[in-house]
């Protein structure tokens, strides 16, 4: 990873009123779509959470997830050991037109059958099990949930954020939302129907996350973190 990534971390941080050793970070990956794999977006987030990761809690890692109908930890995602990680869990060569072309398999194509990879996905499930998983003794805890094509049906996905509003974590919302994805829609329904639910914000960059230099995405998923925080109750900051 990049010394000008860390940088531009510790930068956006301090300007955003973040203190280090102070923030859980917690990524969550959508395994339903090929394309952010092949095309570099998911190693993209991968590497940018990584970063931020290390310098808000260093030498803790980052807890990262892959939701599609169920949700699946995957190993710690740590700044020494992201190239590492990304090569395993990050990436996909493009599917080959003939059979004897397929490239050698990583730790994520081997999981393709365990991990129902391609298929339908299950966002409000991801949030449910990622909250089970928290420790009631941690200190705040910063979700980096990724979204690629995402649809929200239902109440399902409302429901399952109004029951971790009372939790100490806060569900930035990233990654595309274009066309075919009804996330921008749903979130601003639930900010403007649902104010007490605090602890969720999408991300809106006037680009892509992976055209939006490090600093400006460091500023953007963190300035709304710390709003969050700072109206907590005291004995829970």
């Amino acid at each position: 990873m990049t010394r000008k990534g860390i940088y531009s971390a510790s930068v956006a941080a301090r300007i955003s009123g973040t203190k280090r050793h102070s923030t859980r970070v917690v990524l969550a990956l959508p395994g339903a779509h090929r394309h952010p794999f092949e095309t570099g977006v998911i190693a993209d987030m991968a590497r940018r959470v990584a970063t931020l990761g290390d310098f808000l809690a260093p030498g803790a890692g980052v807890d990262a997830w892959m939701y599609t109908s169920h949700t699946h930890r995957l190993p710690e995602l740590r700044l020494s050991q992201a190239a590492e990680w990304i090569a395993d869990w990050a990436v996909l060569p493009r599917e080959p037109l003939l059979s004897h072309d397929a490239a050698r398999g990583n730790r994520l194509t081997h999981h393709t059958a365990p991990y129902e990879l391609f298929g339908p996905e299950d966002a409000a499930e991801a949030i449910r099990g990622i909250t089970r998983s928290l420790r009631a003794d941690e200190g705040p805890t910063l979700v980096l949930f990724f979204v690629w094509g995402f649809h929200a049906e239902g109440p399902y996905l409302a429901d399952e954020l109004e029951a971790a509003s009372g939790e100490n974590v806060f569900w930035q919302f990233v990654g595309d939302t274009g066309v075919g994805s009804s996330v921008l829609d749903h979130l601003d329904r639930l900010q403007a129907e649902a104010p007490h639910i605090s602890n969720v914000n999408l991300y809106r960059g006037w680009d892509s996350i992976q055209d939006t230099p490090d600093y400006l995405f460091f500023r953007g998923v963190l300035k709304p973190f710390v709003r969050w925080r700072k109206a907590l109750p005291r004995v829970r900051n």
